[in-house]
């Protein structure tokens, strides 16, 4: 009997065991799931003009697997390309490279021929093993993709180069005028389909994948049309412009009215901006049909091509100028001027975008990923519900007033004017419900639609669908007259906003690009 109850220990032991490790693993890939396939970042080098990856990031162009320098066999934890050229190393030998490979030119001189930018790939045959100077070497140049078999070391080619297929969206070195480090002008092309893509990346975007963005066309393009705004600002880039571009904006909905600002400050510029979504609500790519969200693997051949055949599309802009109230024993602050292109509200919205902004800083940023943002939002939207206070009553401290006409409030948390049929991550506020009985909503009217929303709950409802905003009147002019502080956003960027006169009025337009092929929700 002792030697069955043995047994039956040892057995339940075992599965237990079994069943321990089991869930061990379930636990890990639930969280794992969460986190964000993003190897770009983890995996980086930078050595003056080249700039290094893992070679386990390379999606664009090709790559060698043998270092250049000592010839070894590259495993991908160790195994390094050069992101623009294509020049691979080991970890080893990345920082010596520079002496024998030049990265690419972003500058040449006028008066001297554009020559190919070879660089060894990988090795197709060996005709003698013992002697690998015998070997056939593929070639690729990292401006035209062009690729080409040779017996020679280093190639060696007298041919200029052309650009080939993207021709008409690069900036030829030849084209950039340098002055002291600085690029200060682009002399454009005797050539009426020349339209060059310039790309904007927000690596602090919600989706956390900008730095793919920066590194896939960076091997496509002349560097400096891969902008990363963390590092240089758009309004920077804008003064080189060339007369004739188009833009893609790769980030959130703040990063989209970041690059449309810097843009409206060149009007001589005519540049029309595509989106690639990256943010967490996304809001204008929808309406304009570029998506909820981007691809799990991006492709940038077929990015290339969906901004080529894009339309030009007029969106409004709205200038937002507050006006902070004298406090008792306070200093008068200054006023601060924003322009809209999506929405500002007053609220518990932006309550809940600011609490998600703080939480990020201090320690969701690194493990950003769209899911985490919802979870994030979810949990912190439940939070506010619970701790309405800083928000209850806001009809009693509002004063609305719409194209000269004083609006009434019913009691609300929240008061959104939208100028797209888009909120919250695609939620379609003006036309929720009875669809027949509102005017209809447009992005080049010159008029705002002004909405309300009850409570935290209520944003969940209307997320939903099983719930209708408060719809007060759509107008050119508002201007709301705020006493106390309460949380305030303009397109997804919060910030606790206190005693203000805040005034919305039209300031113009700008032109963005909308998807012809549009991407489902």
């Amino acid at each position: 009997m002792e030697d069955i109850f043995k047994l039956n220990d040892v057995i339940f032991n075992y599965y237990s065991l079994i069943g321990g490790l089991f869930l061990t693993y379930l636990i890990y890939r639930i969280f794992h799931s969460f986190l964000p396939d993003n190897i770009y970042i983890h995996f980086k080098y930078r050595n003056r003009g080249h700039t290094w990856r893992s070679i386990e990031c390379n999606k664009s162009i090709p790559y060698n697997i043998y270092c250049t320098v000592c010839g070894k066999l590259m495993l991908p934890l160790v195994g390094l390309f050069c992101e623009c050229c294509a020049v691979s190393a080991c970890k080893r030998c990345h920082y010596v490279i520079e002496k024998k490979f030049q990265c690419k030119s972003v500058s040449w001189p006028n008066d001297k021929p554009f020559h190919h930018h070879w660089v060894n790939v990988s090795i197709v045959r060996v005709e003698n093993p013992d002697n690998m100077e015998d070997c056939i070497k593929k070639y690729f140049c990292c401006w035209c993709q062009r690729t080409k078999l040779s017996h020679n070391i280093t190639l060696n080619d007298s041919e200029e180069c052309d650009f080939q297929k993207f021709k008409n969206i690069i900036i030829p070195p030849s084209c950039v005028q340098i002055e002291k480090g600085k690029i200060t002008n682009i002399k454009p092309l005797q050539d009426k389909n020349w339209e060059p893509l310039i790309i904007f990346a927000n690596r602090k975007s919600g989706s956390n994948r900008s730095d793919e963005v920066l590194s896939i066309f960076r091997g496509l393009l002349n560097p400096i049309q891969v902008v990363d705004i963390s590092v240089m600002s758009p309004e920077s880039v804008a003064r080189w412009l060339p007369d004739r571009c188009r833009v893609l904006a790769a980030g959130g909905d703040g990063t989209v009215a970041w690059v449309l600002n810097a843009l409206h400050s060149v009007p001589h510029v005519k540049a029309p901006v595509a989106i690639l979504p990256m943010g967490t609500g996304n809001d204008l790519s929808r309406v304009l049909g570029w998506g909820p969200t981007c691809d799990s693997h991006l492709n940038a051949n077929s990015i290339i091509t969906s901004i080529k055949q894009a339309e030009e599309q007029i969106l409004d802009r709205w200038k937002v100028t507050i006006k902070p109230k004298r406090r008792r024993l306070g200093r008068l602050r200054p006023d601060r001027v924003l322009y809209a292109y999506n929405y500002a509200s007053i609220g518990v919205d932006a309550q809940v975008a600011l609490d998600f902004h703080n939480a990020r800083t201090q320690f969701l940023y690194r493990y950003a990923s769209r899911t985490i943002n919802y979870i994030a939002y979810a949990v912190l939207g439940a939070g506010r519900w619970w701790a309405a206070g800083a928000c209850a009553g806001l009809e009693r401290r509002l004063r609305l007033r719409a194209d000269a006409r004083d609006v009434p409030l019913p009691p609300l948390q929240a008061l959104v004017a939208l100028n797209i049929p888009s909120w919250g991550a695609g939620v379609h506020l003006w036309g929720m419900g009875n669809e027949g009985e509102v005017p209809e909503q447009s992005i080049n009217d010159g008029k705002l639609e002004v909405v309300g929303i009850s409570s935290s709950i209520h944003i969940a409802r209307l997320q939903c669908g099983l719930a209708e905003p408060y719809r007060f009147t759509q107008a050119s002019r508002i201007k709301i007259e705020m006493e106390g502080s309460c949380a305030m956003q303009v397109d997804g960027e919060p910030w606790m906003q206190g005693p203000a006169t805040i005034l919305i009025e039209h300031a113009g337009h700008s032109v963005v690009l909308r998807a012809t092929n549009r991407r489902s929700e």
